[in-house]
């Protein structure tokens, strides 16, 4: 399965358009977001409208938890009864195949808005590589919110840039996914095991 993988739009409609656009010429088959589509509100209306009308699932981000609930509240009534729909869409975890996804760090809560919001510098020491690894049993582990890109395995963080696509065919790894916002998405070959890093062009 060929998968695209999007993180931290933060309501970027002209770079998310841009993105979907790209990945439709790439025939990915199934779009997923990484979570933090939410910024100030102001154009999540026309977020949601794009993000399901390429019918594109994912979880939730920090930014996004208030209105993923089933309770939004008043939060919810500022937006089209379609776009609390989308958003409470969402999940905490979602897998596919032998990866996961997940805003955060996979040892994290992703239902605690404490978790969401953590954050102690990029994942890259022993320590924090054991909890990345013993807490999920999944291969291949995917978040976003770091707004860089960042390959771990549990023995080292990788020397790897995004600049080029990466062979994850074996062993486990840890994949932070660069935010859209940096203009920046990948796809990833559940049969390859091959992940390409993408960047839209200024």
């Amino acid at each position: 399965m060929k998968l695209g993988i999007i993180a931290d739009i933060h309501e970027a409609t002209d770079y998310l358009d841009a993105c979907l656009q790209r990945l439709q010429l790439l025939q990915v088959d199934r779009i997923i977001t990484l979570g933090d589509i939410y910024e100030l509100g102001h154009r999540l209306d026309q977020t949601c409208r794009l993000l399901a009308g390429s019918s594109v699932s994912g979880v939730w981000g920090n930014h996004d938890f208030g209105l993923c609930q089933p309770d939004a509240g008043e939060l919810g009534n500022r937006f089209a009864p379609e776009s609390v729909a989308y958003m409470q869409s969402l999940t905490a975890r979602l897998r596919v195949e032998d990866c996961q996804f997940a805003h955060i760090e996979p040892w994290l809560n992703p239902e605690s808005l404490e978790d969401l919001w953590f954050f102690e510098g990029s994942p890259t020491t022993a320590q924090r590589r054991t909890q990345i690894f013993s807490s999920q049993p999944d291969r291949i582990l995917f978040a976003g919110h770091y707004h860089r890109w960042l390959l771990v395995s549990p023995e080292e963080t990788v020397a790897w840039d995004g600049k080029q696509p990466v062979s994850l065919a074996d062993g486990r790894y840890f994949v932070v996914v660069n935010a859209l916002v940096n203009r920046a998405f990948a796809t990833y070959d559940t049969e390859s095991g091959l992940l390409t890093p993408l960047h839209l062009e200024s």
